[in-house]
């Protein structure tokens, strides 16, 4: 005597066997991003002239607050940070290493200056931010070895002097290339 299999064996099996290779290769494609990330930032075929790639310190996140360490750019590229980033725009007062590193892992550009920079190059960065502030962050920061800094996730681009198309170019080139990407 055949036993008739039934209809719904027939629907449950390869829809198991589909779905299990959708997350084998799901899987495998994350395992070998992660890799990848961790040791250096995505590669660009044409970088603007002057970046700077950094090896990837980590993307640990850190207690809210906590000091990072272990960087190796100025300013820090990659590394130990805070759980939360900072919204889009511009800013007047210096934010936290730790929270602006979130940004670059989620691919935004951070634009640091000199508390001291001239008041007509900031008013032109600002301007330059405002007219397209999706994925940039515009602030100063104390710490910068240049007067400007145009960072992204694993690449710093350093002027003391400064470059306004290189820096339309710079978020051109590098905004949302970071390891996590978000709608933000």
């Amino acid at each position: 005597m055949i036993r008739k299999i039934p209809l719904l064996v027939w629907f449950l099996a390869p829809t198991f066997i589909l779905v299990g290779i959708g997350v084998w290769l799901l899987t495998k494609h994350q395992t070998i991003g992660q890799s990848q990330v961790l040791s250096e930032a995505v590669s660009i075929s044409n970088p603007v002239e002057g970046t700077v790639d950094y090896a990837i310190v980590s993307r640990d996140h850190i207690t809210q607050g906590a000091a990072g360490s272990g960087y190796n750019s100025n300013p820090p590229s990659s590394g130990p940070h805070w759980p939360m980033a900072a919204k889009n725009g511009v800013y007047d007062k210096e934010l936290p290493d730790e929270q602006l590193i979130h940004n670059l892992e989620h691919g935004h550009i951070w634009i640091s200056y000199k508390p001291n920079t001239a008041d007509e190059v900031k008013s032109k960065l600002r301007e330059i931010v405002e007219k397209d502030s999706w994925k940039v962050v515009l602030g100063p920061r104390d710490k910068n070895d240049s007067q400007i800094a145009l960072v992204a996730w694993g690449r710093v681009l350093a002027m003391d002097e400064p470059d306004y198309v290189k820096v339309e170019e710079f978020i051109k080139t590098y905004r949302n290339r970071g390891p996590e990407n978000t709608p933000e």
